[in-house]
């Protein structure tokens, strides 16, 4: 009975202790449970201001040439001198290479011989002829008294008082008289044909030498306008052929930079350039920042692209980069109206931004636009929508959760 008693002794303790627990729990007093506060996110925000704003796109350019001019020998002769050098900038008429002209020089003394010796046959034709003319009226002259000794002979000879023989020696001196007329005749009536002869012979030679003094004077290879030598081919001592190339050079004024444009801006552009006025771009070259205007666009479409070459033309600079160089252009397109232009952190996702309205977002679709640089140089989107009106407060950090009716405080 005893050891039964032990083992249910502490029993009947225990279970009497967790009775007591229990009542003193269930008696104490109910505490109301505390409402959870709302959080509210702290964020940045800019007052929109909707106007007339140009975008701005970024295009990858090389800089070309549609005017390299490769120089070539305008005769064959050695090389007596180069003062061109790659790379140099050269003046209209500056001197680049010196050819030999002492053969030509030679084949010029020729031709003015030639045309002194025509000159002279010309003179002594007029003279000729001069004197084809005197000696006409004599023969006629002789030719009438052959005619009267001949009619003198037949009349002795009709009375028996002339011979045969004197006769016939009669007649043929008359005859020869008049193939000496004849003979004159046809002399003086060809003057004008041998004047004509030799006056084109003179021409001739003379359009000759005058071939020669021009490849005399191109032997003095210049610079045919204001540019930069981008090769010299040839050294002192070279012989050359006729049309061998010497040097290349491009102009400055015809320098263009040719870039592909986005086929989604070519509306806005196309209207531009049928307008008056002018689009204008900027690209940093070398620490230097130069000024385009778009020219012109290209005629076709490259196969494989899908947008349109935009030739552009170098404006108020007088630094250029080389033919070949590529750059990245930042293009201004025509200002579209009614655009707020925002930090990149206020956009979400490519159509979506928030505005605080009661201290709650409010969710706006918006159209992308496209981008551009403020002055300070800082990254903006451009977006469109009929929901933005004026002093609408937008926010410009990016919330992980946003959404409309979220809870926020305008930073200060």
């Amino acid at each position: 009975m005893k050891r039964l008693l032990k083992f249910i002794l502490p029993i009947a303790i225990l279970a009497l202790a967790i009775a007591i627990f229990s009542m003193l729990k269930a008696s104490k007093p109910q505490i109301p449970p505390k409402a959870a506060k709302e959080r509210s996110w702290t964020v940045n925000a800019i007052t929109a201001q909707p106007a007339a704003v140009a975008p701005q796109i970024e295009l990858y350019a090389e800089v070309e040439t549609p005017k390299m001019v490769t120089l070539k020998s305008p005769i064959a002769a050695d090389v007596a001198s180069v003062v061109a050098k790659e790379g140099a900038r050269v003046k209209a008429g500056e001197l680049l290479i010196q050819l030999d002209t002492r053969d030509l020089d030679l084949q010029i003394a020729q031709q003015r011989a030639q045309i002194a010796a025509l000159k002279a046959q010309l003179s002594a034709e007029n003279l000729r002829f001069e004197t084809d003319q005197k000696a006409l009226e004599i023969e006629r002259e002789m030719a009438k008294i052959a005619t009267r000794s001949r009619q003198r002979q037949l009349d002795l000879s009709d009375r028996k008082l002339a011979s045969k023989e004197q006769l016939d020696n009669a007649e043929m001196n008359a005859q020869q008289r008049q193939l000496s007329i004849v003979a004159r005749e046809q002399s003086i009536a060809d003057h004008p044909n041998r004047v004509a002869q030799l006056k084109a012979s003179i021409a001739q030679a003379q359009a000759t030498l005058d071939k020669s003094l021009l490849d005399r004077d191109r032997a003095s290879v210049k610079a045919p306008f204001d540019g930069r030598i981008t090769s010299v081919a040839v050294a002192t001592g070279d012989r050359l052929r006729l049309s061998d190339a010497l040097a290349r050079i491009y102009p400055y004024s015809d320098l263009e930079v040719r870039a592909q444009l986005p086929a989604k801006t070519l509306p806005l552009i196309k209207r531009d350039a049928e307008g008056d006025l002018e689009l204008v771009a900027t690209a940093k070259v070398d620490n230097q920042l130069l000024k385009l205007e778009l020219q012109r666009l290209g005629a076709e479409v490259t196969k494989g692209a899908t947008g349109v070459d935009g030739l552009f033309h170098f404006s108020e600079s007088n630094y250029i980069p080389e033919p070949g160089r590529t750059l990245s252009i930042s293009l201004e397109l025509p200002a579209i109206d009614s655009v707020v232009a925002l930090p990149p952190a206020a956009l979400y996702g490519t159509d979506r931004i928030y505005r605080v309205v009661d201290s709650r977002l409010e969710s706006i679709t918006v159209e992308h636009l496209g981008n551009r640089q403020s002055e300070s140089g800082e990254h903006l989107v451009l977006v469109r929508s009929d929901k933005i009106v004026n002093n609408d407060l937008i926010i410009t950090t990016q919330l992980p959760n946003a959404v409309s009716g979220m809870l926020v405080e305008v930073k200060q």
